[in-house]
């Protein structure tokens, strides 16, 4: 006696469009609680998106040049505080000085990246951008900036500085003391 083979296969049923993921309330939680929760949630997943975009314009740029995130990190910090030392990105970037040096040795190795040791003390090795460099950071930075200028302009001063509040309160008081004590120049290309 032969079974067929339909006979032994489960009917599947086409599975319908997924509907949102949502959590579900931990029990005990208030409706202010919740509400807490969802604006958390929805300024984390704005956040993960503007970062994503911001990703992606400066992708699009290294990309052609054979380089990656690290590099554009090491690029923003040694334009925006010429002669950084390799200790303060390493505590800037959350990076062993193994995983830096790679990145510095490449940059330095296409002639974007100068290391100097200092004139107070031989032991500091200091990062300055070369005219190339400063070239590449400079469409990078560009491409950015209008972005984020055009959704400013839309922006009143008071929602503008809302937003600045906002992100300011989020960011790690050691990376804040380091945002505030390295004013912004406004003379950027």
């Amino acid at each position: 006696m032969s079974t067929t083979p339909s006979a032994s296969r489960k009917k599947t049923l086409p599975t319908p469009a997924a509907a949102p993921r949502t959590r579900k309330p931990r029990s005990g939680k208030s409706a202010p609680d919740l509400d807490a929760e969802r604006s958390a949630m929805r300024t984390l997943e704005l956040v993960f998106f503007v970062h994503l975009q911001m990703a992606d314009i400066a992708d699009q740029v290294l990309v052609g040049h054979g380089l990656g995130r690290p590099h554009h990190r090491v690029l923003h910090f040694a334009g925006r505080v010429p002669g950084i030392t390799v200790g303060s990105l390493m505590s800037l970037l959350r990076i062993s000085n193994q995983a830096l040096s790679r990145t510095t040795n490449q940059l330095t190795s296409m002639g974007l990246l100068e290391q100097r040791y200092s004139v107070e003390d031989r032991r500091v090795r200091q990062n300055h951008l070369t005219a190339a460099g400063q070239a590449l950071l400079d469409s990078l930075t560009l491409r950015q900036i209008e972005l984020i200028g055009a959704a400013q302009a839309r922006l009143s001063q008071a929602e503008l500085e809302a937003m600045w509040n906002g992100l300011s309160v989020m960011v790690r008081p050691e990376d804040m003391a380091w945002v505030t004590t390295h004013p912004i120049d406004t003379t950027i290309p």
